[in-house]
Formats: structure tokens, sequence, C-alpha cells
């Protein structure tokens, strides 16, 4: 039983301290986790911390503060940086991300059962 309260008490306090940076505004909050820092590509600016996502960080609070819509500030950050900019791809690449892990499984798991069927056949004694 103490293992469950500790086990949700890390679920529950896990997102918190990733809440990072525009956790008080929820269209920057969105915003920041739609993009990667570009000084070395591996996290999104909500919890990136360096120069250069702080950076980029500001400007997109001066793109929202000017009236820019979601997708003008997209369009202007994928003009300056590229596609590699987009935390989660578009388009083609996007259905290659979450169709490719589940490719891998089905066909796992049908050589699984083609393993387990000749075992099964060899076990089987002759009479």
């Amino acid at each position: 039983m103490r293992f469950r309260h500790c086990a949700v008490s890390i679920l529950v306090l896990v997102p918190l301290l990733h809440a990072g940076y525009g956790s008080d505004n929820p269209r920057l909050a969105k915003l920041y986790g739609e993009f990667i820092s570009p000084c070395c590509w591996r996290e999104n600016l909500t919890v990136h911390d360096s120069p250069v996502a702080q950076q980029l960080r500001d400007q997109i609070a001066v793109m929202v503060r000017q009236g820019k819509s979601d997708d003008q500030i997209k369009s202007s950050l994928i003009g300056v940086y590229g596609k590699r900019i987009l935390a989660l791809p578009e388009g083609e690449e996007r259905t290659w991300l979450f169709m490719t892990p589940v490719a891998i499984v089905v066909l796992g798991a049908g050589f699984v059962c083609l393993a387990l069927m000749r075992m099964r056949k060899q076990a089987v004694p002759a009479t």
C-alpha cells in the first residue's frame, strides 16, 4: 500500500517539476512545447534552459503580444530554423514517427507466434 502512495506521488510531482517556462500563460506554454531548442535539438522550449532557448521564448512571447496567430508564429520559426524546430513533425514525417513502432510491434508479435507454433509442433511426440 505504501508503495502505491509513493508511485502516485512521483507520477504527480514529475510533471510539476517539468512545468518549466511559460506555465503561467497556457498559450505560451503550449507554444513552447511545440518547438525544440535550436542550440542542441534535444528538448522543447518548455524545459530547456539555455540562452538560445530563452531568446526564442522571448521572441515567441513578443509575437504573441503583437497578436500573431499560432500558425503565423510556427511559419515564422520554420522559415528561420526549418522543420527541425518542430517538436512533433508534420505531414508524412509524423505518420512515419507514429506508425513505425506499431509496425515493429505487429511484426514482432507475428514472429513470436510463428516461433511458438513451430516449437509446439516439434514438442508433440510422434506416435
